[in-house]
C-alpha cells in the first residue's frame, strides 16, 4: 500500500523509526501510540504494518481534545474547531484512516487511563507524543514504561528542554538513544 501520511496535517518527524520497529517485529506484536492528533504518524504505521504482511495489533490513544496551546486563541497553532466543536478532530482523525481502518483500535481516553487496560510486559512498542510539559511527560512516561517488553520511545526530544528533563529524569540518560534527525527519544528493554 501506498503511504498517504504526508495528506495529513501534523508533525511527523520519524519515519525511519516507525519502519524499524516494524521491521524488528515479531508477528502478533502489540503497539501503542499514545498522542495521534489527525492521524498523521498513525497512518504511517499501519502503512508500514500492512506492507510488512506481519500481524500487529495497532491502538491509538488520545483524548482528541486538542492540548492548551491549541485551544489558546494567542498561540501559533491554535485550532477554533475544537472550541465550536468537541468531536472534530476525532471525526478528522477517523476520516485521515479510512484507508486502514481495518488495522488499529482508537481508544478516546486520557493517556494515564489508558495505560491501566494493559498488563505489565506485554507491548512491543509505545510511542509517546501527546502533552509536551514536563509533568505530563514524566506521568506519560511512568505509566507506559512498566507495559513494555520491547521499545519505548517519544518525540520533541530536541524541540522540548521540558520532554528532555522528564526522559532523563525517568531514565538513566546513558540508556537513552537519541534521534536528532527524527527528534525522537528511544529506550530498548531487549
Amino acid at each position: 500500500m501506498e503511504h498517504f501520511y504526508s495528506n495529513i496535517q501534523g508533525w511527523f518527524t520519524y519515519p525511519q523509526l516507525y519502519r524499524e520497529v516494524v521491521e524488528a517485529a515479531p508477528t502478533l506484536a502489540h503497539f501503542v501510540e499514545v498522542g495521534v492528533w489527525k492521524g498523521t504518524s498513525a497512518s504511517y504505521m499501519a502503512v508500514e504494518i500492512i506492507n510488512s504482511g506481519k500481524q500487529i495489533k495497532f491502538d491509538c490513544i488520545d483524548t482528541w481534545a486538542g492540548s492548551e496551546e491549541h485551544l489558546d486563541e494567542n498561540s501559533p497553532t491554535f485550532q477554533k474547531e475544537l472550541t465550536t466543536n468537541p468531536d472534530w478532530l476525532y471525526e478528522t482523525f477517523l476520516n485521515n484512516m479510512k484507508p486502514v481502518e481495518e488495522l488499529y483500535t482508537p481508544r478516546r481516553m486520557e493517556s494515564l487511563q489508558a495505560a491501566k487496560l494493559y498488563e505489565d510486559n506485554s507491548l512491543d512498542f509505545v510511542f509517546i507524543d501527546a502533552a509536551h510539559d514536563y509533568k505530563n511527560v514524566l506521568a506519560d512516561i511512568s505509566a507506559w514504561y512498566p507495559k513494555v517488553k520491547g521499545v519505548i520511545a517519544g518525540h520533541d526530544y530536541s524541540w522540548s528542554g521540558e520532554v528532555q528533563r522528564a526522559v532523563h529524569d525517568f531514565f538513566d540518560p546513558l540508556g537513552i538513544m537519541i534521534t536528532e534527525s527524527e527528534g525522537c527519544w528511544i529506550v530498548k528493554e531487549n
